[in-house]
């Protein structure tokens, strides 16, 4: 991800990243490190509830109130069937030990692909946390109410994208 950065942001001056890696001492002839982000995003596969342990109302709460966790709306794109709603693509960042509280999905639908780093969450319909690493997606429709809490040691990101309300 940093090697695509450094070339966007060197667009303008028509160097290549070759040369700038060069000068500034980072060509040491080794290849790149993978880029993780990518790597989630072109592997991503729904993950959900372990074979046999699905339980409507195995749980109505999970880690508590929320806390280190940022949003960030990416954008909005009205539904051309219907003016009144949009999908709205967000960034979440959450820190370790950060929460995303309890909440239902019974009005906004959508989807959340972990890019980096791991979250446990906890679903209403589940008896077992579920463990999300880099790659997962979890589908939450009309019926999902969950909780999720970072439970690794490094910052996870979430992108997600829901059908909501447009105001």
């Amino acid at each position: 991800m940093w090697r695509a950065l450094l070339a966007a942001s060197l667009l303008a001056g028509c160097a290549t990243v070759d040369r700038v890696e060069q000068r500034l001492g980072l060509d040491d002839g080794r290849p790149p490190p993978p880029d993780t982000g990518l790597e989630a995003v072109m592997n991503a596969a729904p993950l959900g509830c372990p074979n046999g342990r699905t339980l409507e109302g195995a749980n109505h709460e999970a880690f508590g109130p929320q806390h280190g966790v940022v949003g960030t709306d990416i954008a909005l794109t009205p539904l051309a069937s219907d003016r009144t709603r949009a999908v709205r693509v967000r960034r979440l960042v959450v820190e370790p030990g950060g929460v995303i509280a309890w909440h239902a999905h019974d009005q906004v639908q959508g989807s959340a692909l972990v890019v980096s780093g791991e979250m446990t969450e906890i679903r209403n319909t589940c008896m077992d946390p579920i463990r999300y690493r880099a790659g997962d997606v979890a589908i939450e429709d009309a019926q999902t109410a969950h909780g999720w809490r970072n439970d690794g040691d490094e910052t996870a990101i979430i992108l997600t994208a829901h059908v909501v309300a447009r105001n």
